[in-house]
């Protein structure tokens, strides 16, 4: 099975599930949540492949809302945002820890490779509402006009995406600054072509997020 198939695979399972879970529509926040940080850990945080996982995950959603009363499915969909929303944070800050992991490593990665992940941080937070604003578009006029107005206030108010990408960014800037500087003064070739990429890293601590908030989750039922 090819590269591509497999992803579609997950983000036709992503979408499935989503629109089971806002159907059943319980916990829906975390619910939603929980499958996007999978579907995005799949997904190796590679910014198409995000956005891919992101239009699955709110297209389930909105699949799901159809046979809702329009204050349901406004409710709903609030909910169902709001758990990609938080999802797309910790992968900011997953994206981060990689970042920090790697500039540590510069003769593996290349400070090249720093600045991709570091320009997909600042894009985070537009894909996410382009793609907010993608699947209104393509909408019946309830799910459009809440996802539209959900869309236009967080550019208002702004989204946890925007916050974590903002905050992961300041921290990071100075250092591959710095590790700029030193490539040039060294001579350093800095557009090599490595195995191990940004993206992959940033996937293996989002998975280790997924896994502590599954946990955390799983000890509050228990409470």
């Amino acid at each position: 099975m090819s590269d591509q198939t497999t992803q579609e695979n997950q983000n036709r399972k992503a979408e499935d599930e989503t629109r089971a879970a806002v159907e059943g529509g319980e916990n829906i926040h975390e619910t939603v949540r929980g499958i996007t940080l999978e579907a995005l850990s799949a997904a190796h945080l590679d910014m198409q492949k995000m956005q891919d996982v992101v239009h699955s995950v709110l297209r389930g959603a909105s699949l799901g809302v159809q046979e809702m009363d329009a204050s349901r499915a406004a409710q709903t969909l609030r909910e169902a945002m709001a758990g990609v929303d938080e999802a797309l944070a910790k992968s900011a800050e997953a994206s981060r820890l990689a970042i920090e992991e790697a500039a540590g490593h510069i003769k593996e990665f290349g400070s090249q490779d720093l600045k991709r992940g570091l320009d997909d941080l600042s894009v985070l937070e537009n894909m996410f509402l382009d793609t907010v604003r993608n699947i209104a578009r393509d909408s019946d006029d309830t799910v459009k006009d809440v996802l539209g107005d959900l869309a236009q206030h967080a550019c208002i108010t702004g989204t946890s995406v925007g916050a974590a990408a903002k905050a992961a960014a300041e921290t990071l800037i100075g250092r591959l600054e710095k590790i700029a500087r030193e490539d040039v003064s060294s001579g350093v070739d800095t557009a090599r072509q490595v195995g191990t990429t940004i993206s992959l890293v940033a996937a293996g601590f989002l998975d280790g997020i997924a896994e502590t908030l599954k946990k955390t989750g799983s000890n509050k039922k228990e409470q």
